[in-house]
């Protein structure tokens, strides 16, 4: 039997006490059975500027939700007992844990497992295995960033690779996937013995679909800085990847495009100049051949 629970938590502040929401997904016999969602007020009650960027949760917002916990007799029993997914395990477990030592909770017989490293031993040849774009080329809509949506979408991909590994239940795909289970401590925790047959990897599928090498990104190197107004960061480099470019983080003469979208004056200054962008005036003004597109020139670029 496939039975699980996915978990996911987004933080306020770098404090390991610090979560401010948690979504946890249920799964039994292979199929989501529900998902939960708590708002958590945070410890310290402070909201980092890179958290609130990322998940968009506002610190007024969450003064008067309950602290972990006086929520903890409505969240253990999802937890006890159970093995839990997380993708990034080592994040939410760290949470987990500071939170329980933060408030001196105690829990037994909880062990968990990381999607991550079940997806790179799934799909190797991918360039990525974040959960955006897993989601993205599995065909899941959801709002990242959001712990209840983040959660089922673990879930999910889960469920996908437990199909694609013919595997009979989690520990079997654990073990299909070359990856390890861990008490709540951190140390190993063992499998169930059985006798396995492992999936060649060779004939699972790849993700993307075969790019053709007549697209002006073909073999090209994309970077984007600043904030697109019709994609997210994630979408727009999805789209580089499908059309066989290679979507990079950081600038270097090798850079053919660097797709500038709106600066955050926080990050950047008054003059609205990015690293980035200082750094690719430079290139330019040395010879380096790369060329600069607004939003605009790079949706007519990827058509």
């Amino acid at each position: 039997m496939l039975d699980f629970v996915a978990i996911d938590f987004e933080n306020a502040n770098n404090a390991r006490s610090s979560a401010c929401s948690l979504g946890i997904t249920i799964v039994k016999n292979g199929r989501i059975e529900d998902t939960k969602y708590w708002l958590i007020k945070p410890y310290p009650f402070e909201m980092g500027y890179f958290q609130q960027r990322v998940h968009k949760i506002e610190l007024a917002t969450l003064e008067n939700e309950l602290t972990f916990d006086e929520l903890w007799s409505e969240v253990r029993p999802f937890l006890e007992g159970q093995t839990i997914l997380a993708h990034n395990a080592s994040y939410d477990l760290n949470l987990l844990r500071g939170l329980m030592d933060h408030y001196g909770l105690s829990m037994s017989n909880l062990q968990y497992a990381c999607t991550v490293d079940m997806a790179k031993n799934t799909w190797p040849n991918e360039p990525k295995h974040s959960l955006g774009y897993l989601a993205y080329y599995n065909q899941i809509r959801f709002v990242h960033h959001r712990a209840d949506d983040d959660a089922r979408v673990c879930a999910l991909l889960a469920l996908k690779m437990a199909e694609l590994h013919e595997a009979e239940d989690l520990d079997d795909l654990i073990y299909k996937t070359k990856t390890s289970k861990r008490n709540i401590d951190g140390s190993f925790a063992r499998l169930l013995p059985r006798p396995r047959r492992k999936v060649s990897v060779s004939q699972i599928p790849n993700l993307h679909q075969t790019a053709d090498p007549g697209h002006p990104l073909f073999g090209k190197i994309v970077v984007f800085t600043g904030d697109l107004a019709t994609l997210s960061r994630e979408e727009a480099q999805h789209m580089v990847l499908q059309r066989g470019g290679i979507a990079a983080k950081n600038l270097s003469p090798q850079t053919h495009y660097m797709v500038v979208g709106k600066q955050d004056v926080m990050l950047v200054g008054e003059n609205l100049t990015s690293s980035k962008m200082r750094r690719a005036e430079d290139f330019i003004g040395r010879g380096v051949p790369l060329t600069l597109l607004n939003e605009e020139e790079f949706l007519r670029l990827i058509e």
